[in-house]
């Protein structure tokens, strides 16, 4: 008798404990899987002389107003980028730094949150830190003799635009008197603080979201009468306190745009 129970008592725990697993099993089996909090971005960038793409360098270009131009260097930096929420809430967006140029038209920025966004706000521009680093060989970004204002970033720091060619000079804007412009907008007063206008965008798990723009460098000569004498030129970071200067920051609030 107690032989016949000892086995009854051993199968009873036998099926308790294969109830309990099998139970445990279930209940791990059936645990959802966490969502990923982050996507990635990146910026698709159209370089633009009024409504002619700049597709090579040295093109002549023939803007809306009939006058010509031609486009030796077009490039600049964008860094601090924040995202917009449709609740105007602003968070972090990708750390990322790049430096825009022609020819480069897809930049991955990294990770972002996720989230249903309304805009995107960054710098054209460096941080303080960065426009005051020297900047190994072996950085891609920062290392870029023609965004430096000298032989080398410093002591001047980094040129946050360059736009370089030659334009037709004529009042009327006609005729191809082409005459030479070099402007490079830098130092730190100069970083400018872009605000797109609202277009609803989303930033999905484990998913990369794309935001179209392009960047009309023809926009830098607004304001600017361009057969004034010395008024196509800023080379130095000393010329970058200038009246000139000033107007071409101002102007680059606009360079941007959706398409």
């Amino acid at each position: 008798m107690k032989k016949t129970n000892a086995i009854k008592f051993l199968a009873g725990c036998s099926f308790l404990f294969m109830t309990v697993f099998s139970s445990c099993k279930k209940d791990k089996d059936e645990d959802p899987t966490p969502v990923s909090t982050t996507g990635s971005l990146m910026f698709h960038l159209h370089t633009m002389a009024d409504s002619n793409e700049v597709e090579a360098y040295g093109d002549t270009l023939i803007m809306s107003d009939g006058r010509q131009i031609t486009v030796s260097t077009s490039q600049l930096y964008i860094s601090n980028i924040k995202l917009i929420k449709t609740d105007g809430t602003v968070v972090d967006g990708p750390s990322a730094t790049i430096i825009m140029k022609q020819g480069v038209e897809e930049y991955d920025l990294g990770s972002a949150p996720v989230g249903n966004y309304k805009s995107i706000r960054f710098d054209v521009g460096l941080s303080d830190a960065a426009n005051s680093s020297t900047p190994s060989s072996s950085d891609a970004i920062l290392y870029q003799p023609s965004m430096w204002f000298g032989a080398s970033a410093q002591p001047d720091g980094f040129v946050f635009v360059n736009f370089e060619g030659t334009i037709a000079t004529t009042a009327t804007a006609t005729g191809t008197d082409f005459i030479p412009f070099v402007y490079k907008i830098g130092t730190t007063p100069n970083r400018v603080t872009i605000t797109m206008p609202d277009e609803n965008f989303s930033i999905s798990p484990d998913q990369q979201s794309a935001i179209h723009m392009s960047a009309d460098y023809a926009k830098l000569f607004t304001g600017i009468q361009l057969n004034g004498a010395g008024n196509l030129n800023i080379t130095t970071a000393a010329q970058n306190s200038s009246g000139l200067a000033a107007q071409i920051m101002a102007n680059i609030s606009d360079l941007f745009e959706y398409e």
